[in-house]
């Protein structure tokens, strides 16, 4: 079941530069020694999804990677953060994980290194969408959109990435 939290800029505390709370978290990039500060999206509509290599939902790599073509030019991007969290079904080495996203899928969207998603507290941006929201993923491929309204709406990893109720809200988010 969809839930749906609205999140008002207010709530988010926003700093001089525009950036709220919750982007303003530095994250390490997959397979990379750099890290990315979240700000850089803070005008994007954002679909966070943590993802898996070798799960029964890593079909939804081919979708996410549609969603993020279809809509980049208006301010959209899907973020993904493998975990390891549900039975292991990622790979240890991030160059595997990167290599395999590419390979397989051509992901273009940007991924991160390896997040412990599931207690949400070893990782800063989860553990922040987690404080609002009140709700962890229970399996890979959940998803956790960020509107560009500030509102966050979680998705179960059931409901596939071009399900009607995605589509129609990143349409919303962006003004389509």
């Amino acid at each position: 079941m969809n839930k749906l939290f609205f999140l008002f800029f207010l709530v988010f505390g926003f700093h001089a530069y525009g950036c709220n709370e919750l982007l303003d978290t530095d994250v390490k990039i997959l397979n990379e020694k750099e890290f990315k500060n979240l700000c850089e999206y803070s005008d994007h509509t954002i679909l966070v999804v943590n993802t898996a290599s070798k799960c029964g939902f890593t079909y939804q790599y081919e979708q996410l990677e549609s969603l993020q073509r279809r809509f980049k030019d208006k301010k959209f991007t899907v973020l993904g953060f493998p975990s390891r969290n549900f039975m292991g079904q990622e790979f240890r080495d991030e160059e595997k994980v990167s290599e395999f996203c590419k390979a397989t899928f051509d992901v273009s969207f940007p991924l991160f290194s390896i997040a412990n998603v599931k207690n949400s507290t070893n990782h800063p941006f989860y553990k922040k969408i987690y404080k609002l929201t009140r709700e962890r993923p229970s399996w890979n491929f959940h998803k956790y959109l960020i509107t560009s309204s500030g509102e966050i709406k979680s998705f179960s990893h059931r409901i596939d990435p071009e399900d009607a109720q995605i589509v129609s809200a990143i349409q919303d988010s962006i003004n389509l």
